[in-house]
């Protein structure tokens, strides 16, 4: 009973990639290269586990299984990532030849694999070849789990050096955080540690005890969820900010109803610099970065905000942001856009503060403002 329930969580996850897979390779809205390494990627895994629900549930025979379904997707499915994480953080890149060699493990597997299967249909296999193939799926099983740790070391480390070009301002894509991306990377060590466990447990106890492989193939079906609808939904988000990004360039900047006549030079070049730059759209902007770009005392800038605006440095840069949200919720071109990615271009760091801040301005929340906006029209 208890590896039923396993199993038919296991096909689930496997049957939910597929037909994912098939939605982002055929959708125009998702076609991009990031997102057709993701497809592929959930594709890898989840014939992989499908592979394996057959050979667990006995459905088919030890031979029919290696004879004709099985594959050996494991030595591709952290090349799949590495391409998708590369061409999601730097979409104008290429697929450089220099790293067709990532392929190369999986094409040589690949390509004994269709021997045997030729071999076995043409019942041309001695039993020293059968030997052989046996020894060389353990074979690539260990190359595989190696290889992978190998390349999901240098995911992270792609993943690190893009946050450090964030903070430089250096990136090709909209300031976005990679949490998501890193827990997702962390979860994949994780799920390598458990295959090196399942891999010396099998060696050790024979291939009857795969109880670390159903931890594996479920964490590779969460995986399969998770990766999915996340990548797809931030690739979505990143989109939309694009376009709102190009929206902005090229429209004035929204003042605040509220005018000062007469004020210090030190408020004008803030006002200028916060305002009119459009500073107040980084969501890193703080009273200290601030300050140290005007090359003011902190303090002091505090001090003359307070004085002369009759406001504090962050009610400042968040009526302006609140200001700013406005203009894109009200446009229609907008309508069907994410609040999280309206949000984000509007200068916040996150749609918790993007709701708590705009109601605190407005008395509503961002969606309660827009279907008030919906229903005026």
């Amino acid at each position: 009973m208890y590896h039923e329930i396993l199993n038919t969580l296991i096909l689930v996850g496997a049957i939910q990639g597929l037909i994912f897979s098939f939605i982002a390779l055929t959708s125009p809205k998702f076609r991009s290269k990031s997102t057709f390494f993701l497809a592929l990627l959930i594709l890898c895994f989840s014939l992989n586990n499908f592979q394996y629900y057959l050979w667990e549930t006995d459905i088919v025979t030890a031979e029919f299984f290696f004879g004709v379904i099985y594959f050996p997707y494991a030595s591709l499915s952290m090349v799949l990532y590495f391409f998708y994480v590369k061409l999601f953080l730097y979409p104008k890149s290429r697929v450089d030849k220099k790293y067709g060699f990532l392929f190369l493990p999986c094409l040589i597997f690949f390509l004994f694999t269709v021997f045997y299967k030729i071999g076995n249909a043409l019942d041309r296999l001695s039993d020293d070849t059968r030997s052989f193939f046996s020894k060389l799926v353990y074979v690539h099983e260990i190359f595989s789990v190696l290889f992978s740790i190998t390349l999901l070391v240098m995911i992270y480390a792609m993943i690190l050096g893009f946050d450090r070009e964030q903070t430089k301002g250096e990136t090709e894509i909209p300031r976005t955080k990679l949490n998501w991306l890193k827990i997702i990377s962390l979860i994949s060590f994780f799920l390598c540690f458990i295959w090196i466990i399942s891999i010396y447990d099998e060696l050790n106890h024979g291939a009857d005890n795969v109880s670390y492989y159903y931890i594996l193939w479920l964490g590779m079906s969460v995986t399969i969820y998770v990766l999915g609808h996340i990548g797809l939904h931030r690739y979505g988000v990143l989109q939309e900010r694009k376009r709102i990004q190009k929206f902005s360039a090229n429209r004035p900047t929204h003042l605040l109803s509220e005018n000062h006549p007469s004020k210090s030079e030190q408020v004008q070049r803030f006002e200028n610099f916060v305002k009119t730059e459009k500073n107040f759209l980084n969501s890193n902007l703080s009273l200290e970065s601030v300050a140290d770009s005007l090359q003011l005392n902190k303090s002091y800038l505090s001090r003359i905000i307070n004085g002369e605006l009759k406001t504090s440095f962050s009610d400042y840069v968040n009526e302006l942001r609140v200001s700013e949200a406005k203009v894109y919720l009200e446009n229609p071109e907008f309508q069907n856009y994410t609040l999280i990615s309206i949000g984000l271009e509007a200068g916040f760091n996150s749609k918790s503060t993007f709701n708590s801040t705009f109601k605190k301005f407005t008395g509503l929340t961002p969606s309660e403002y827009k279907s008030r906006l919906n229903k005026s029209d």
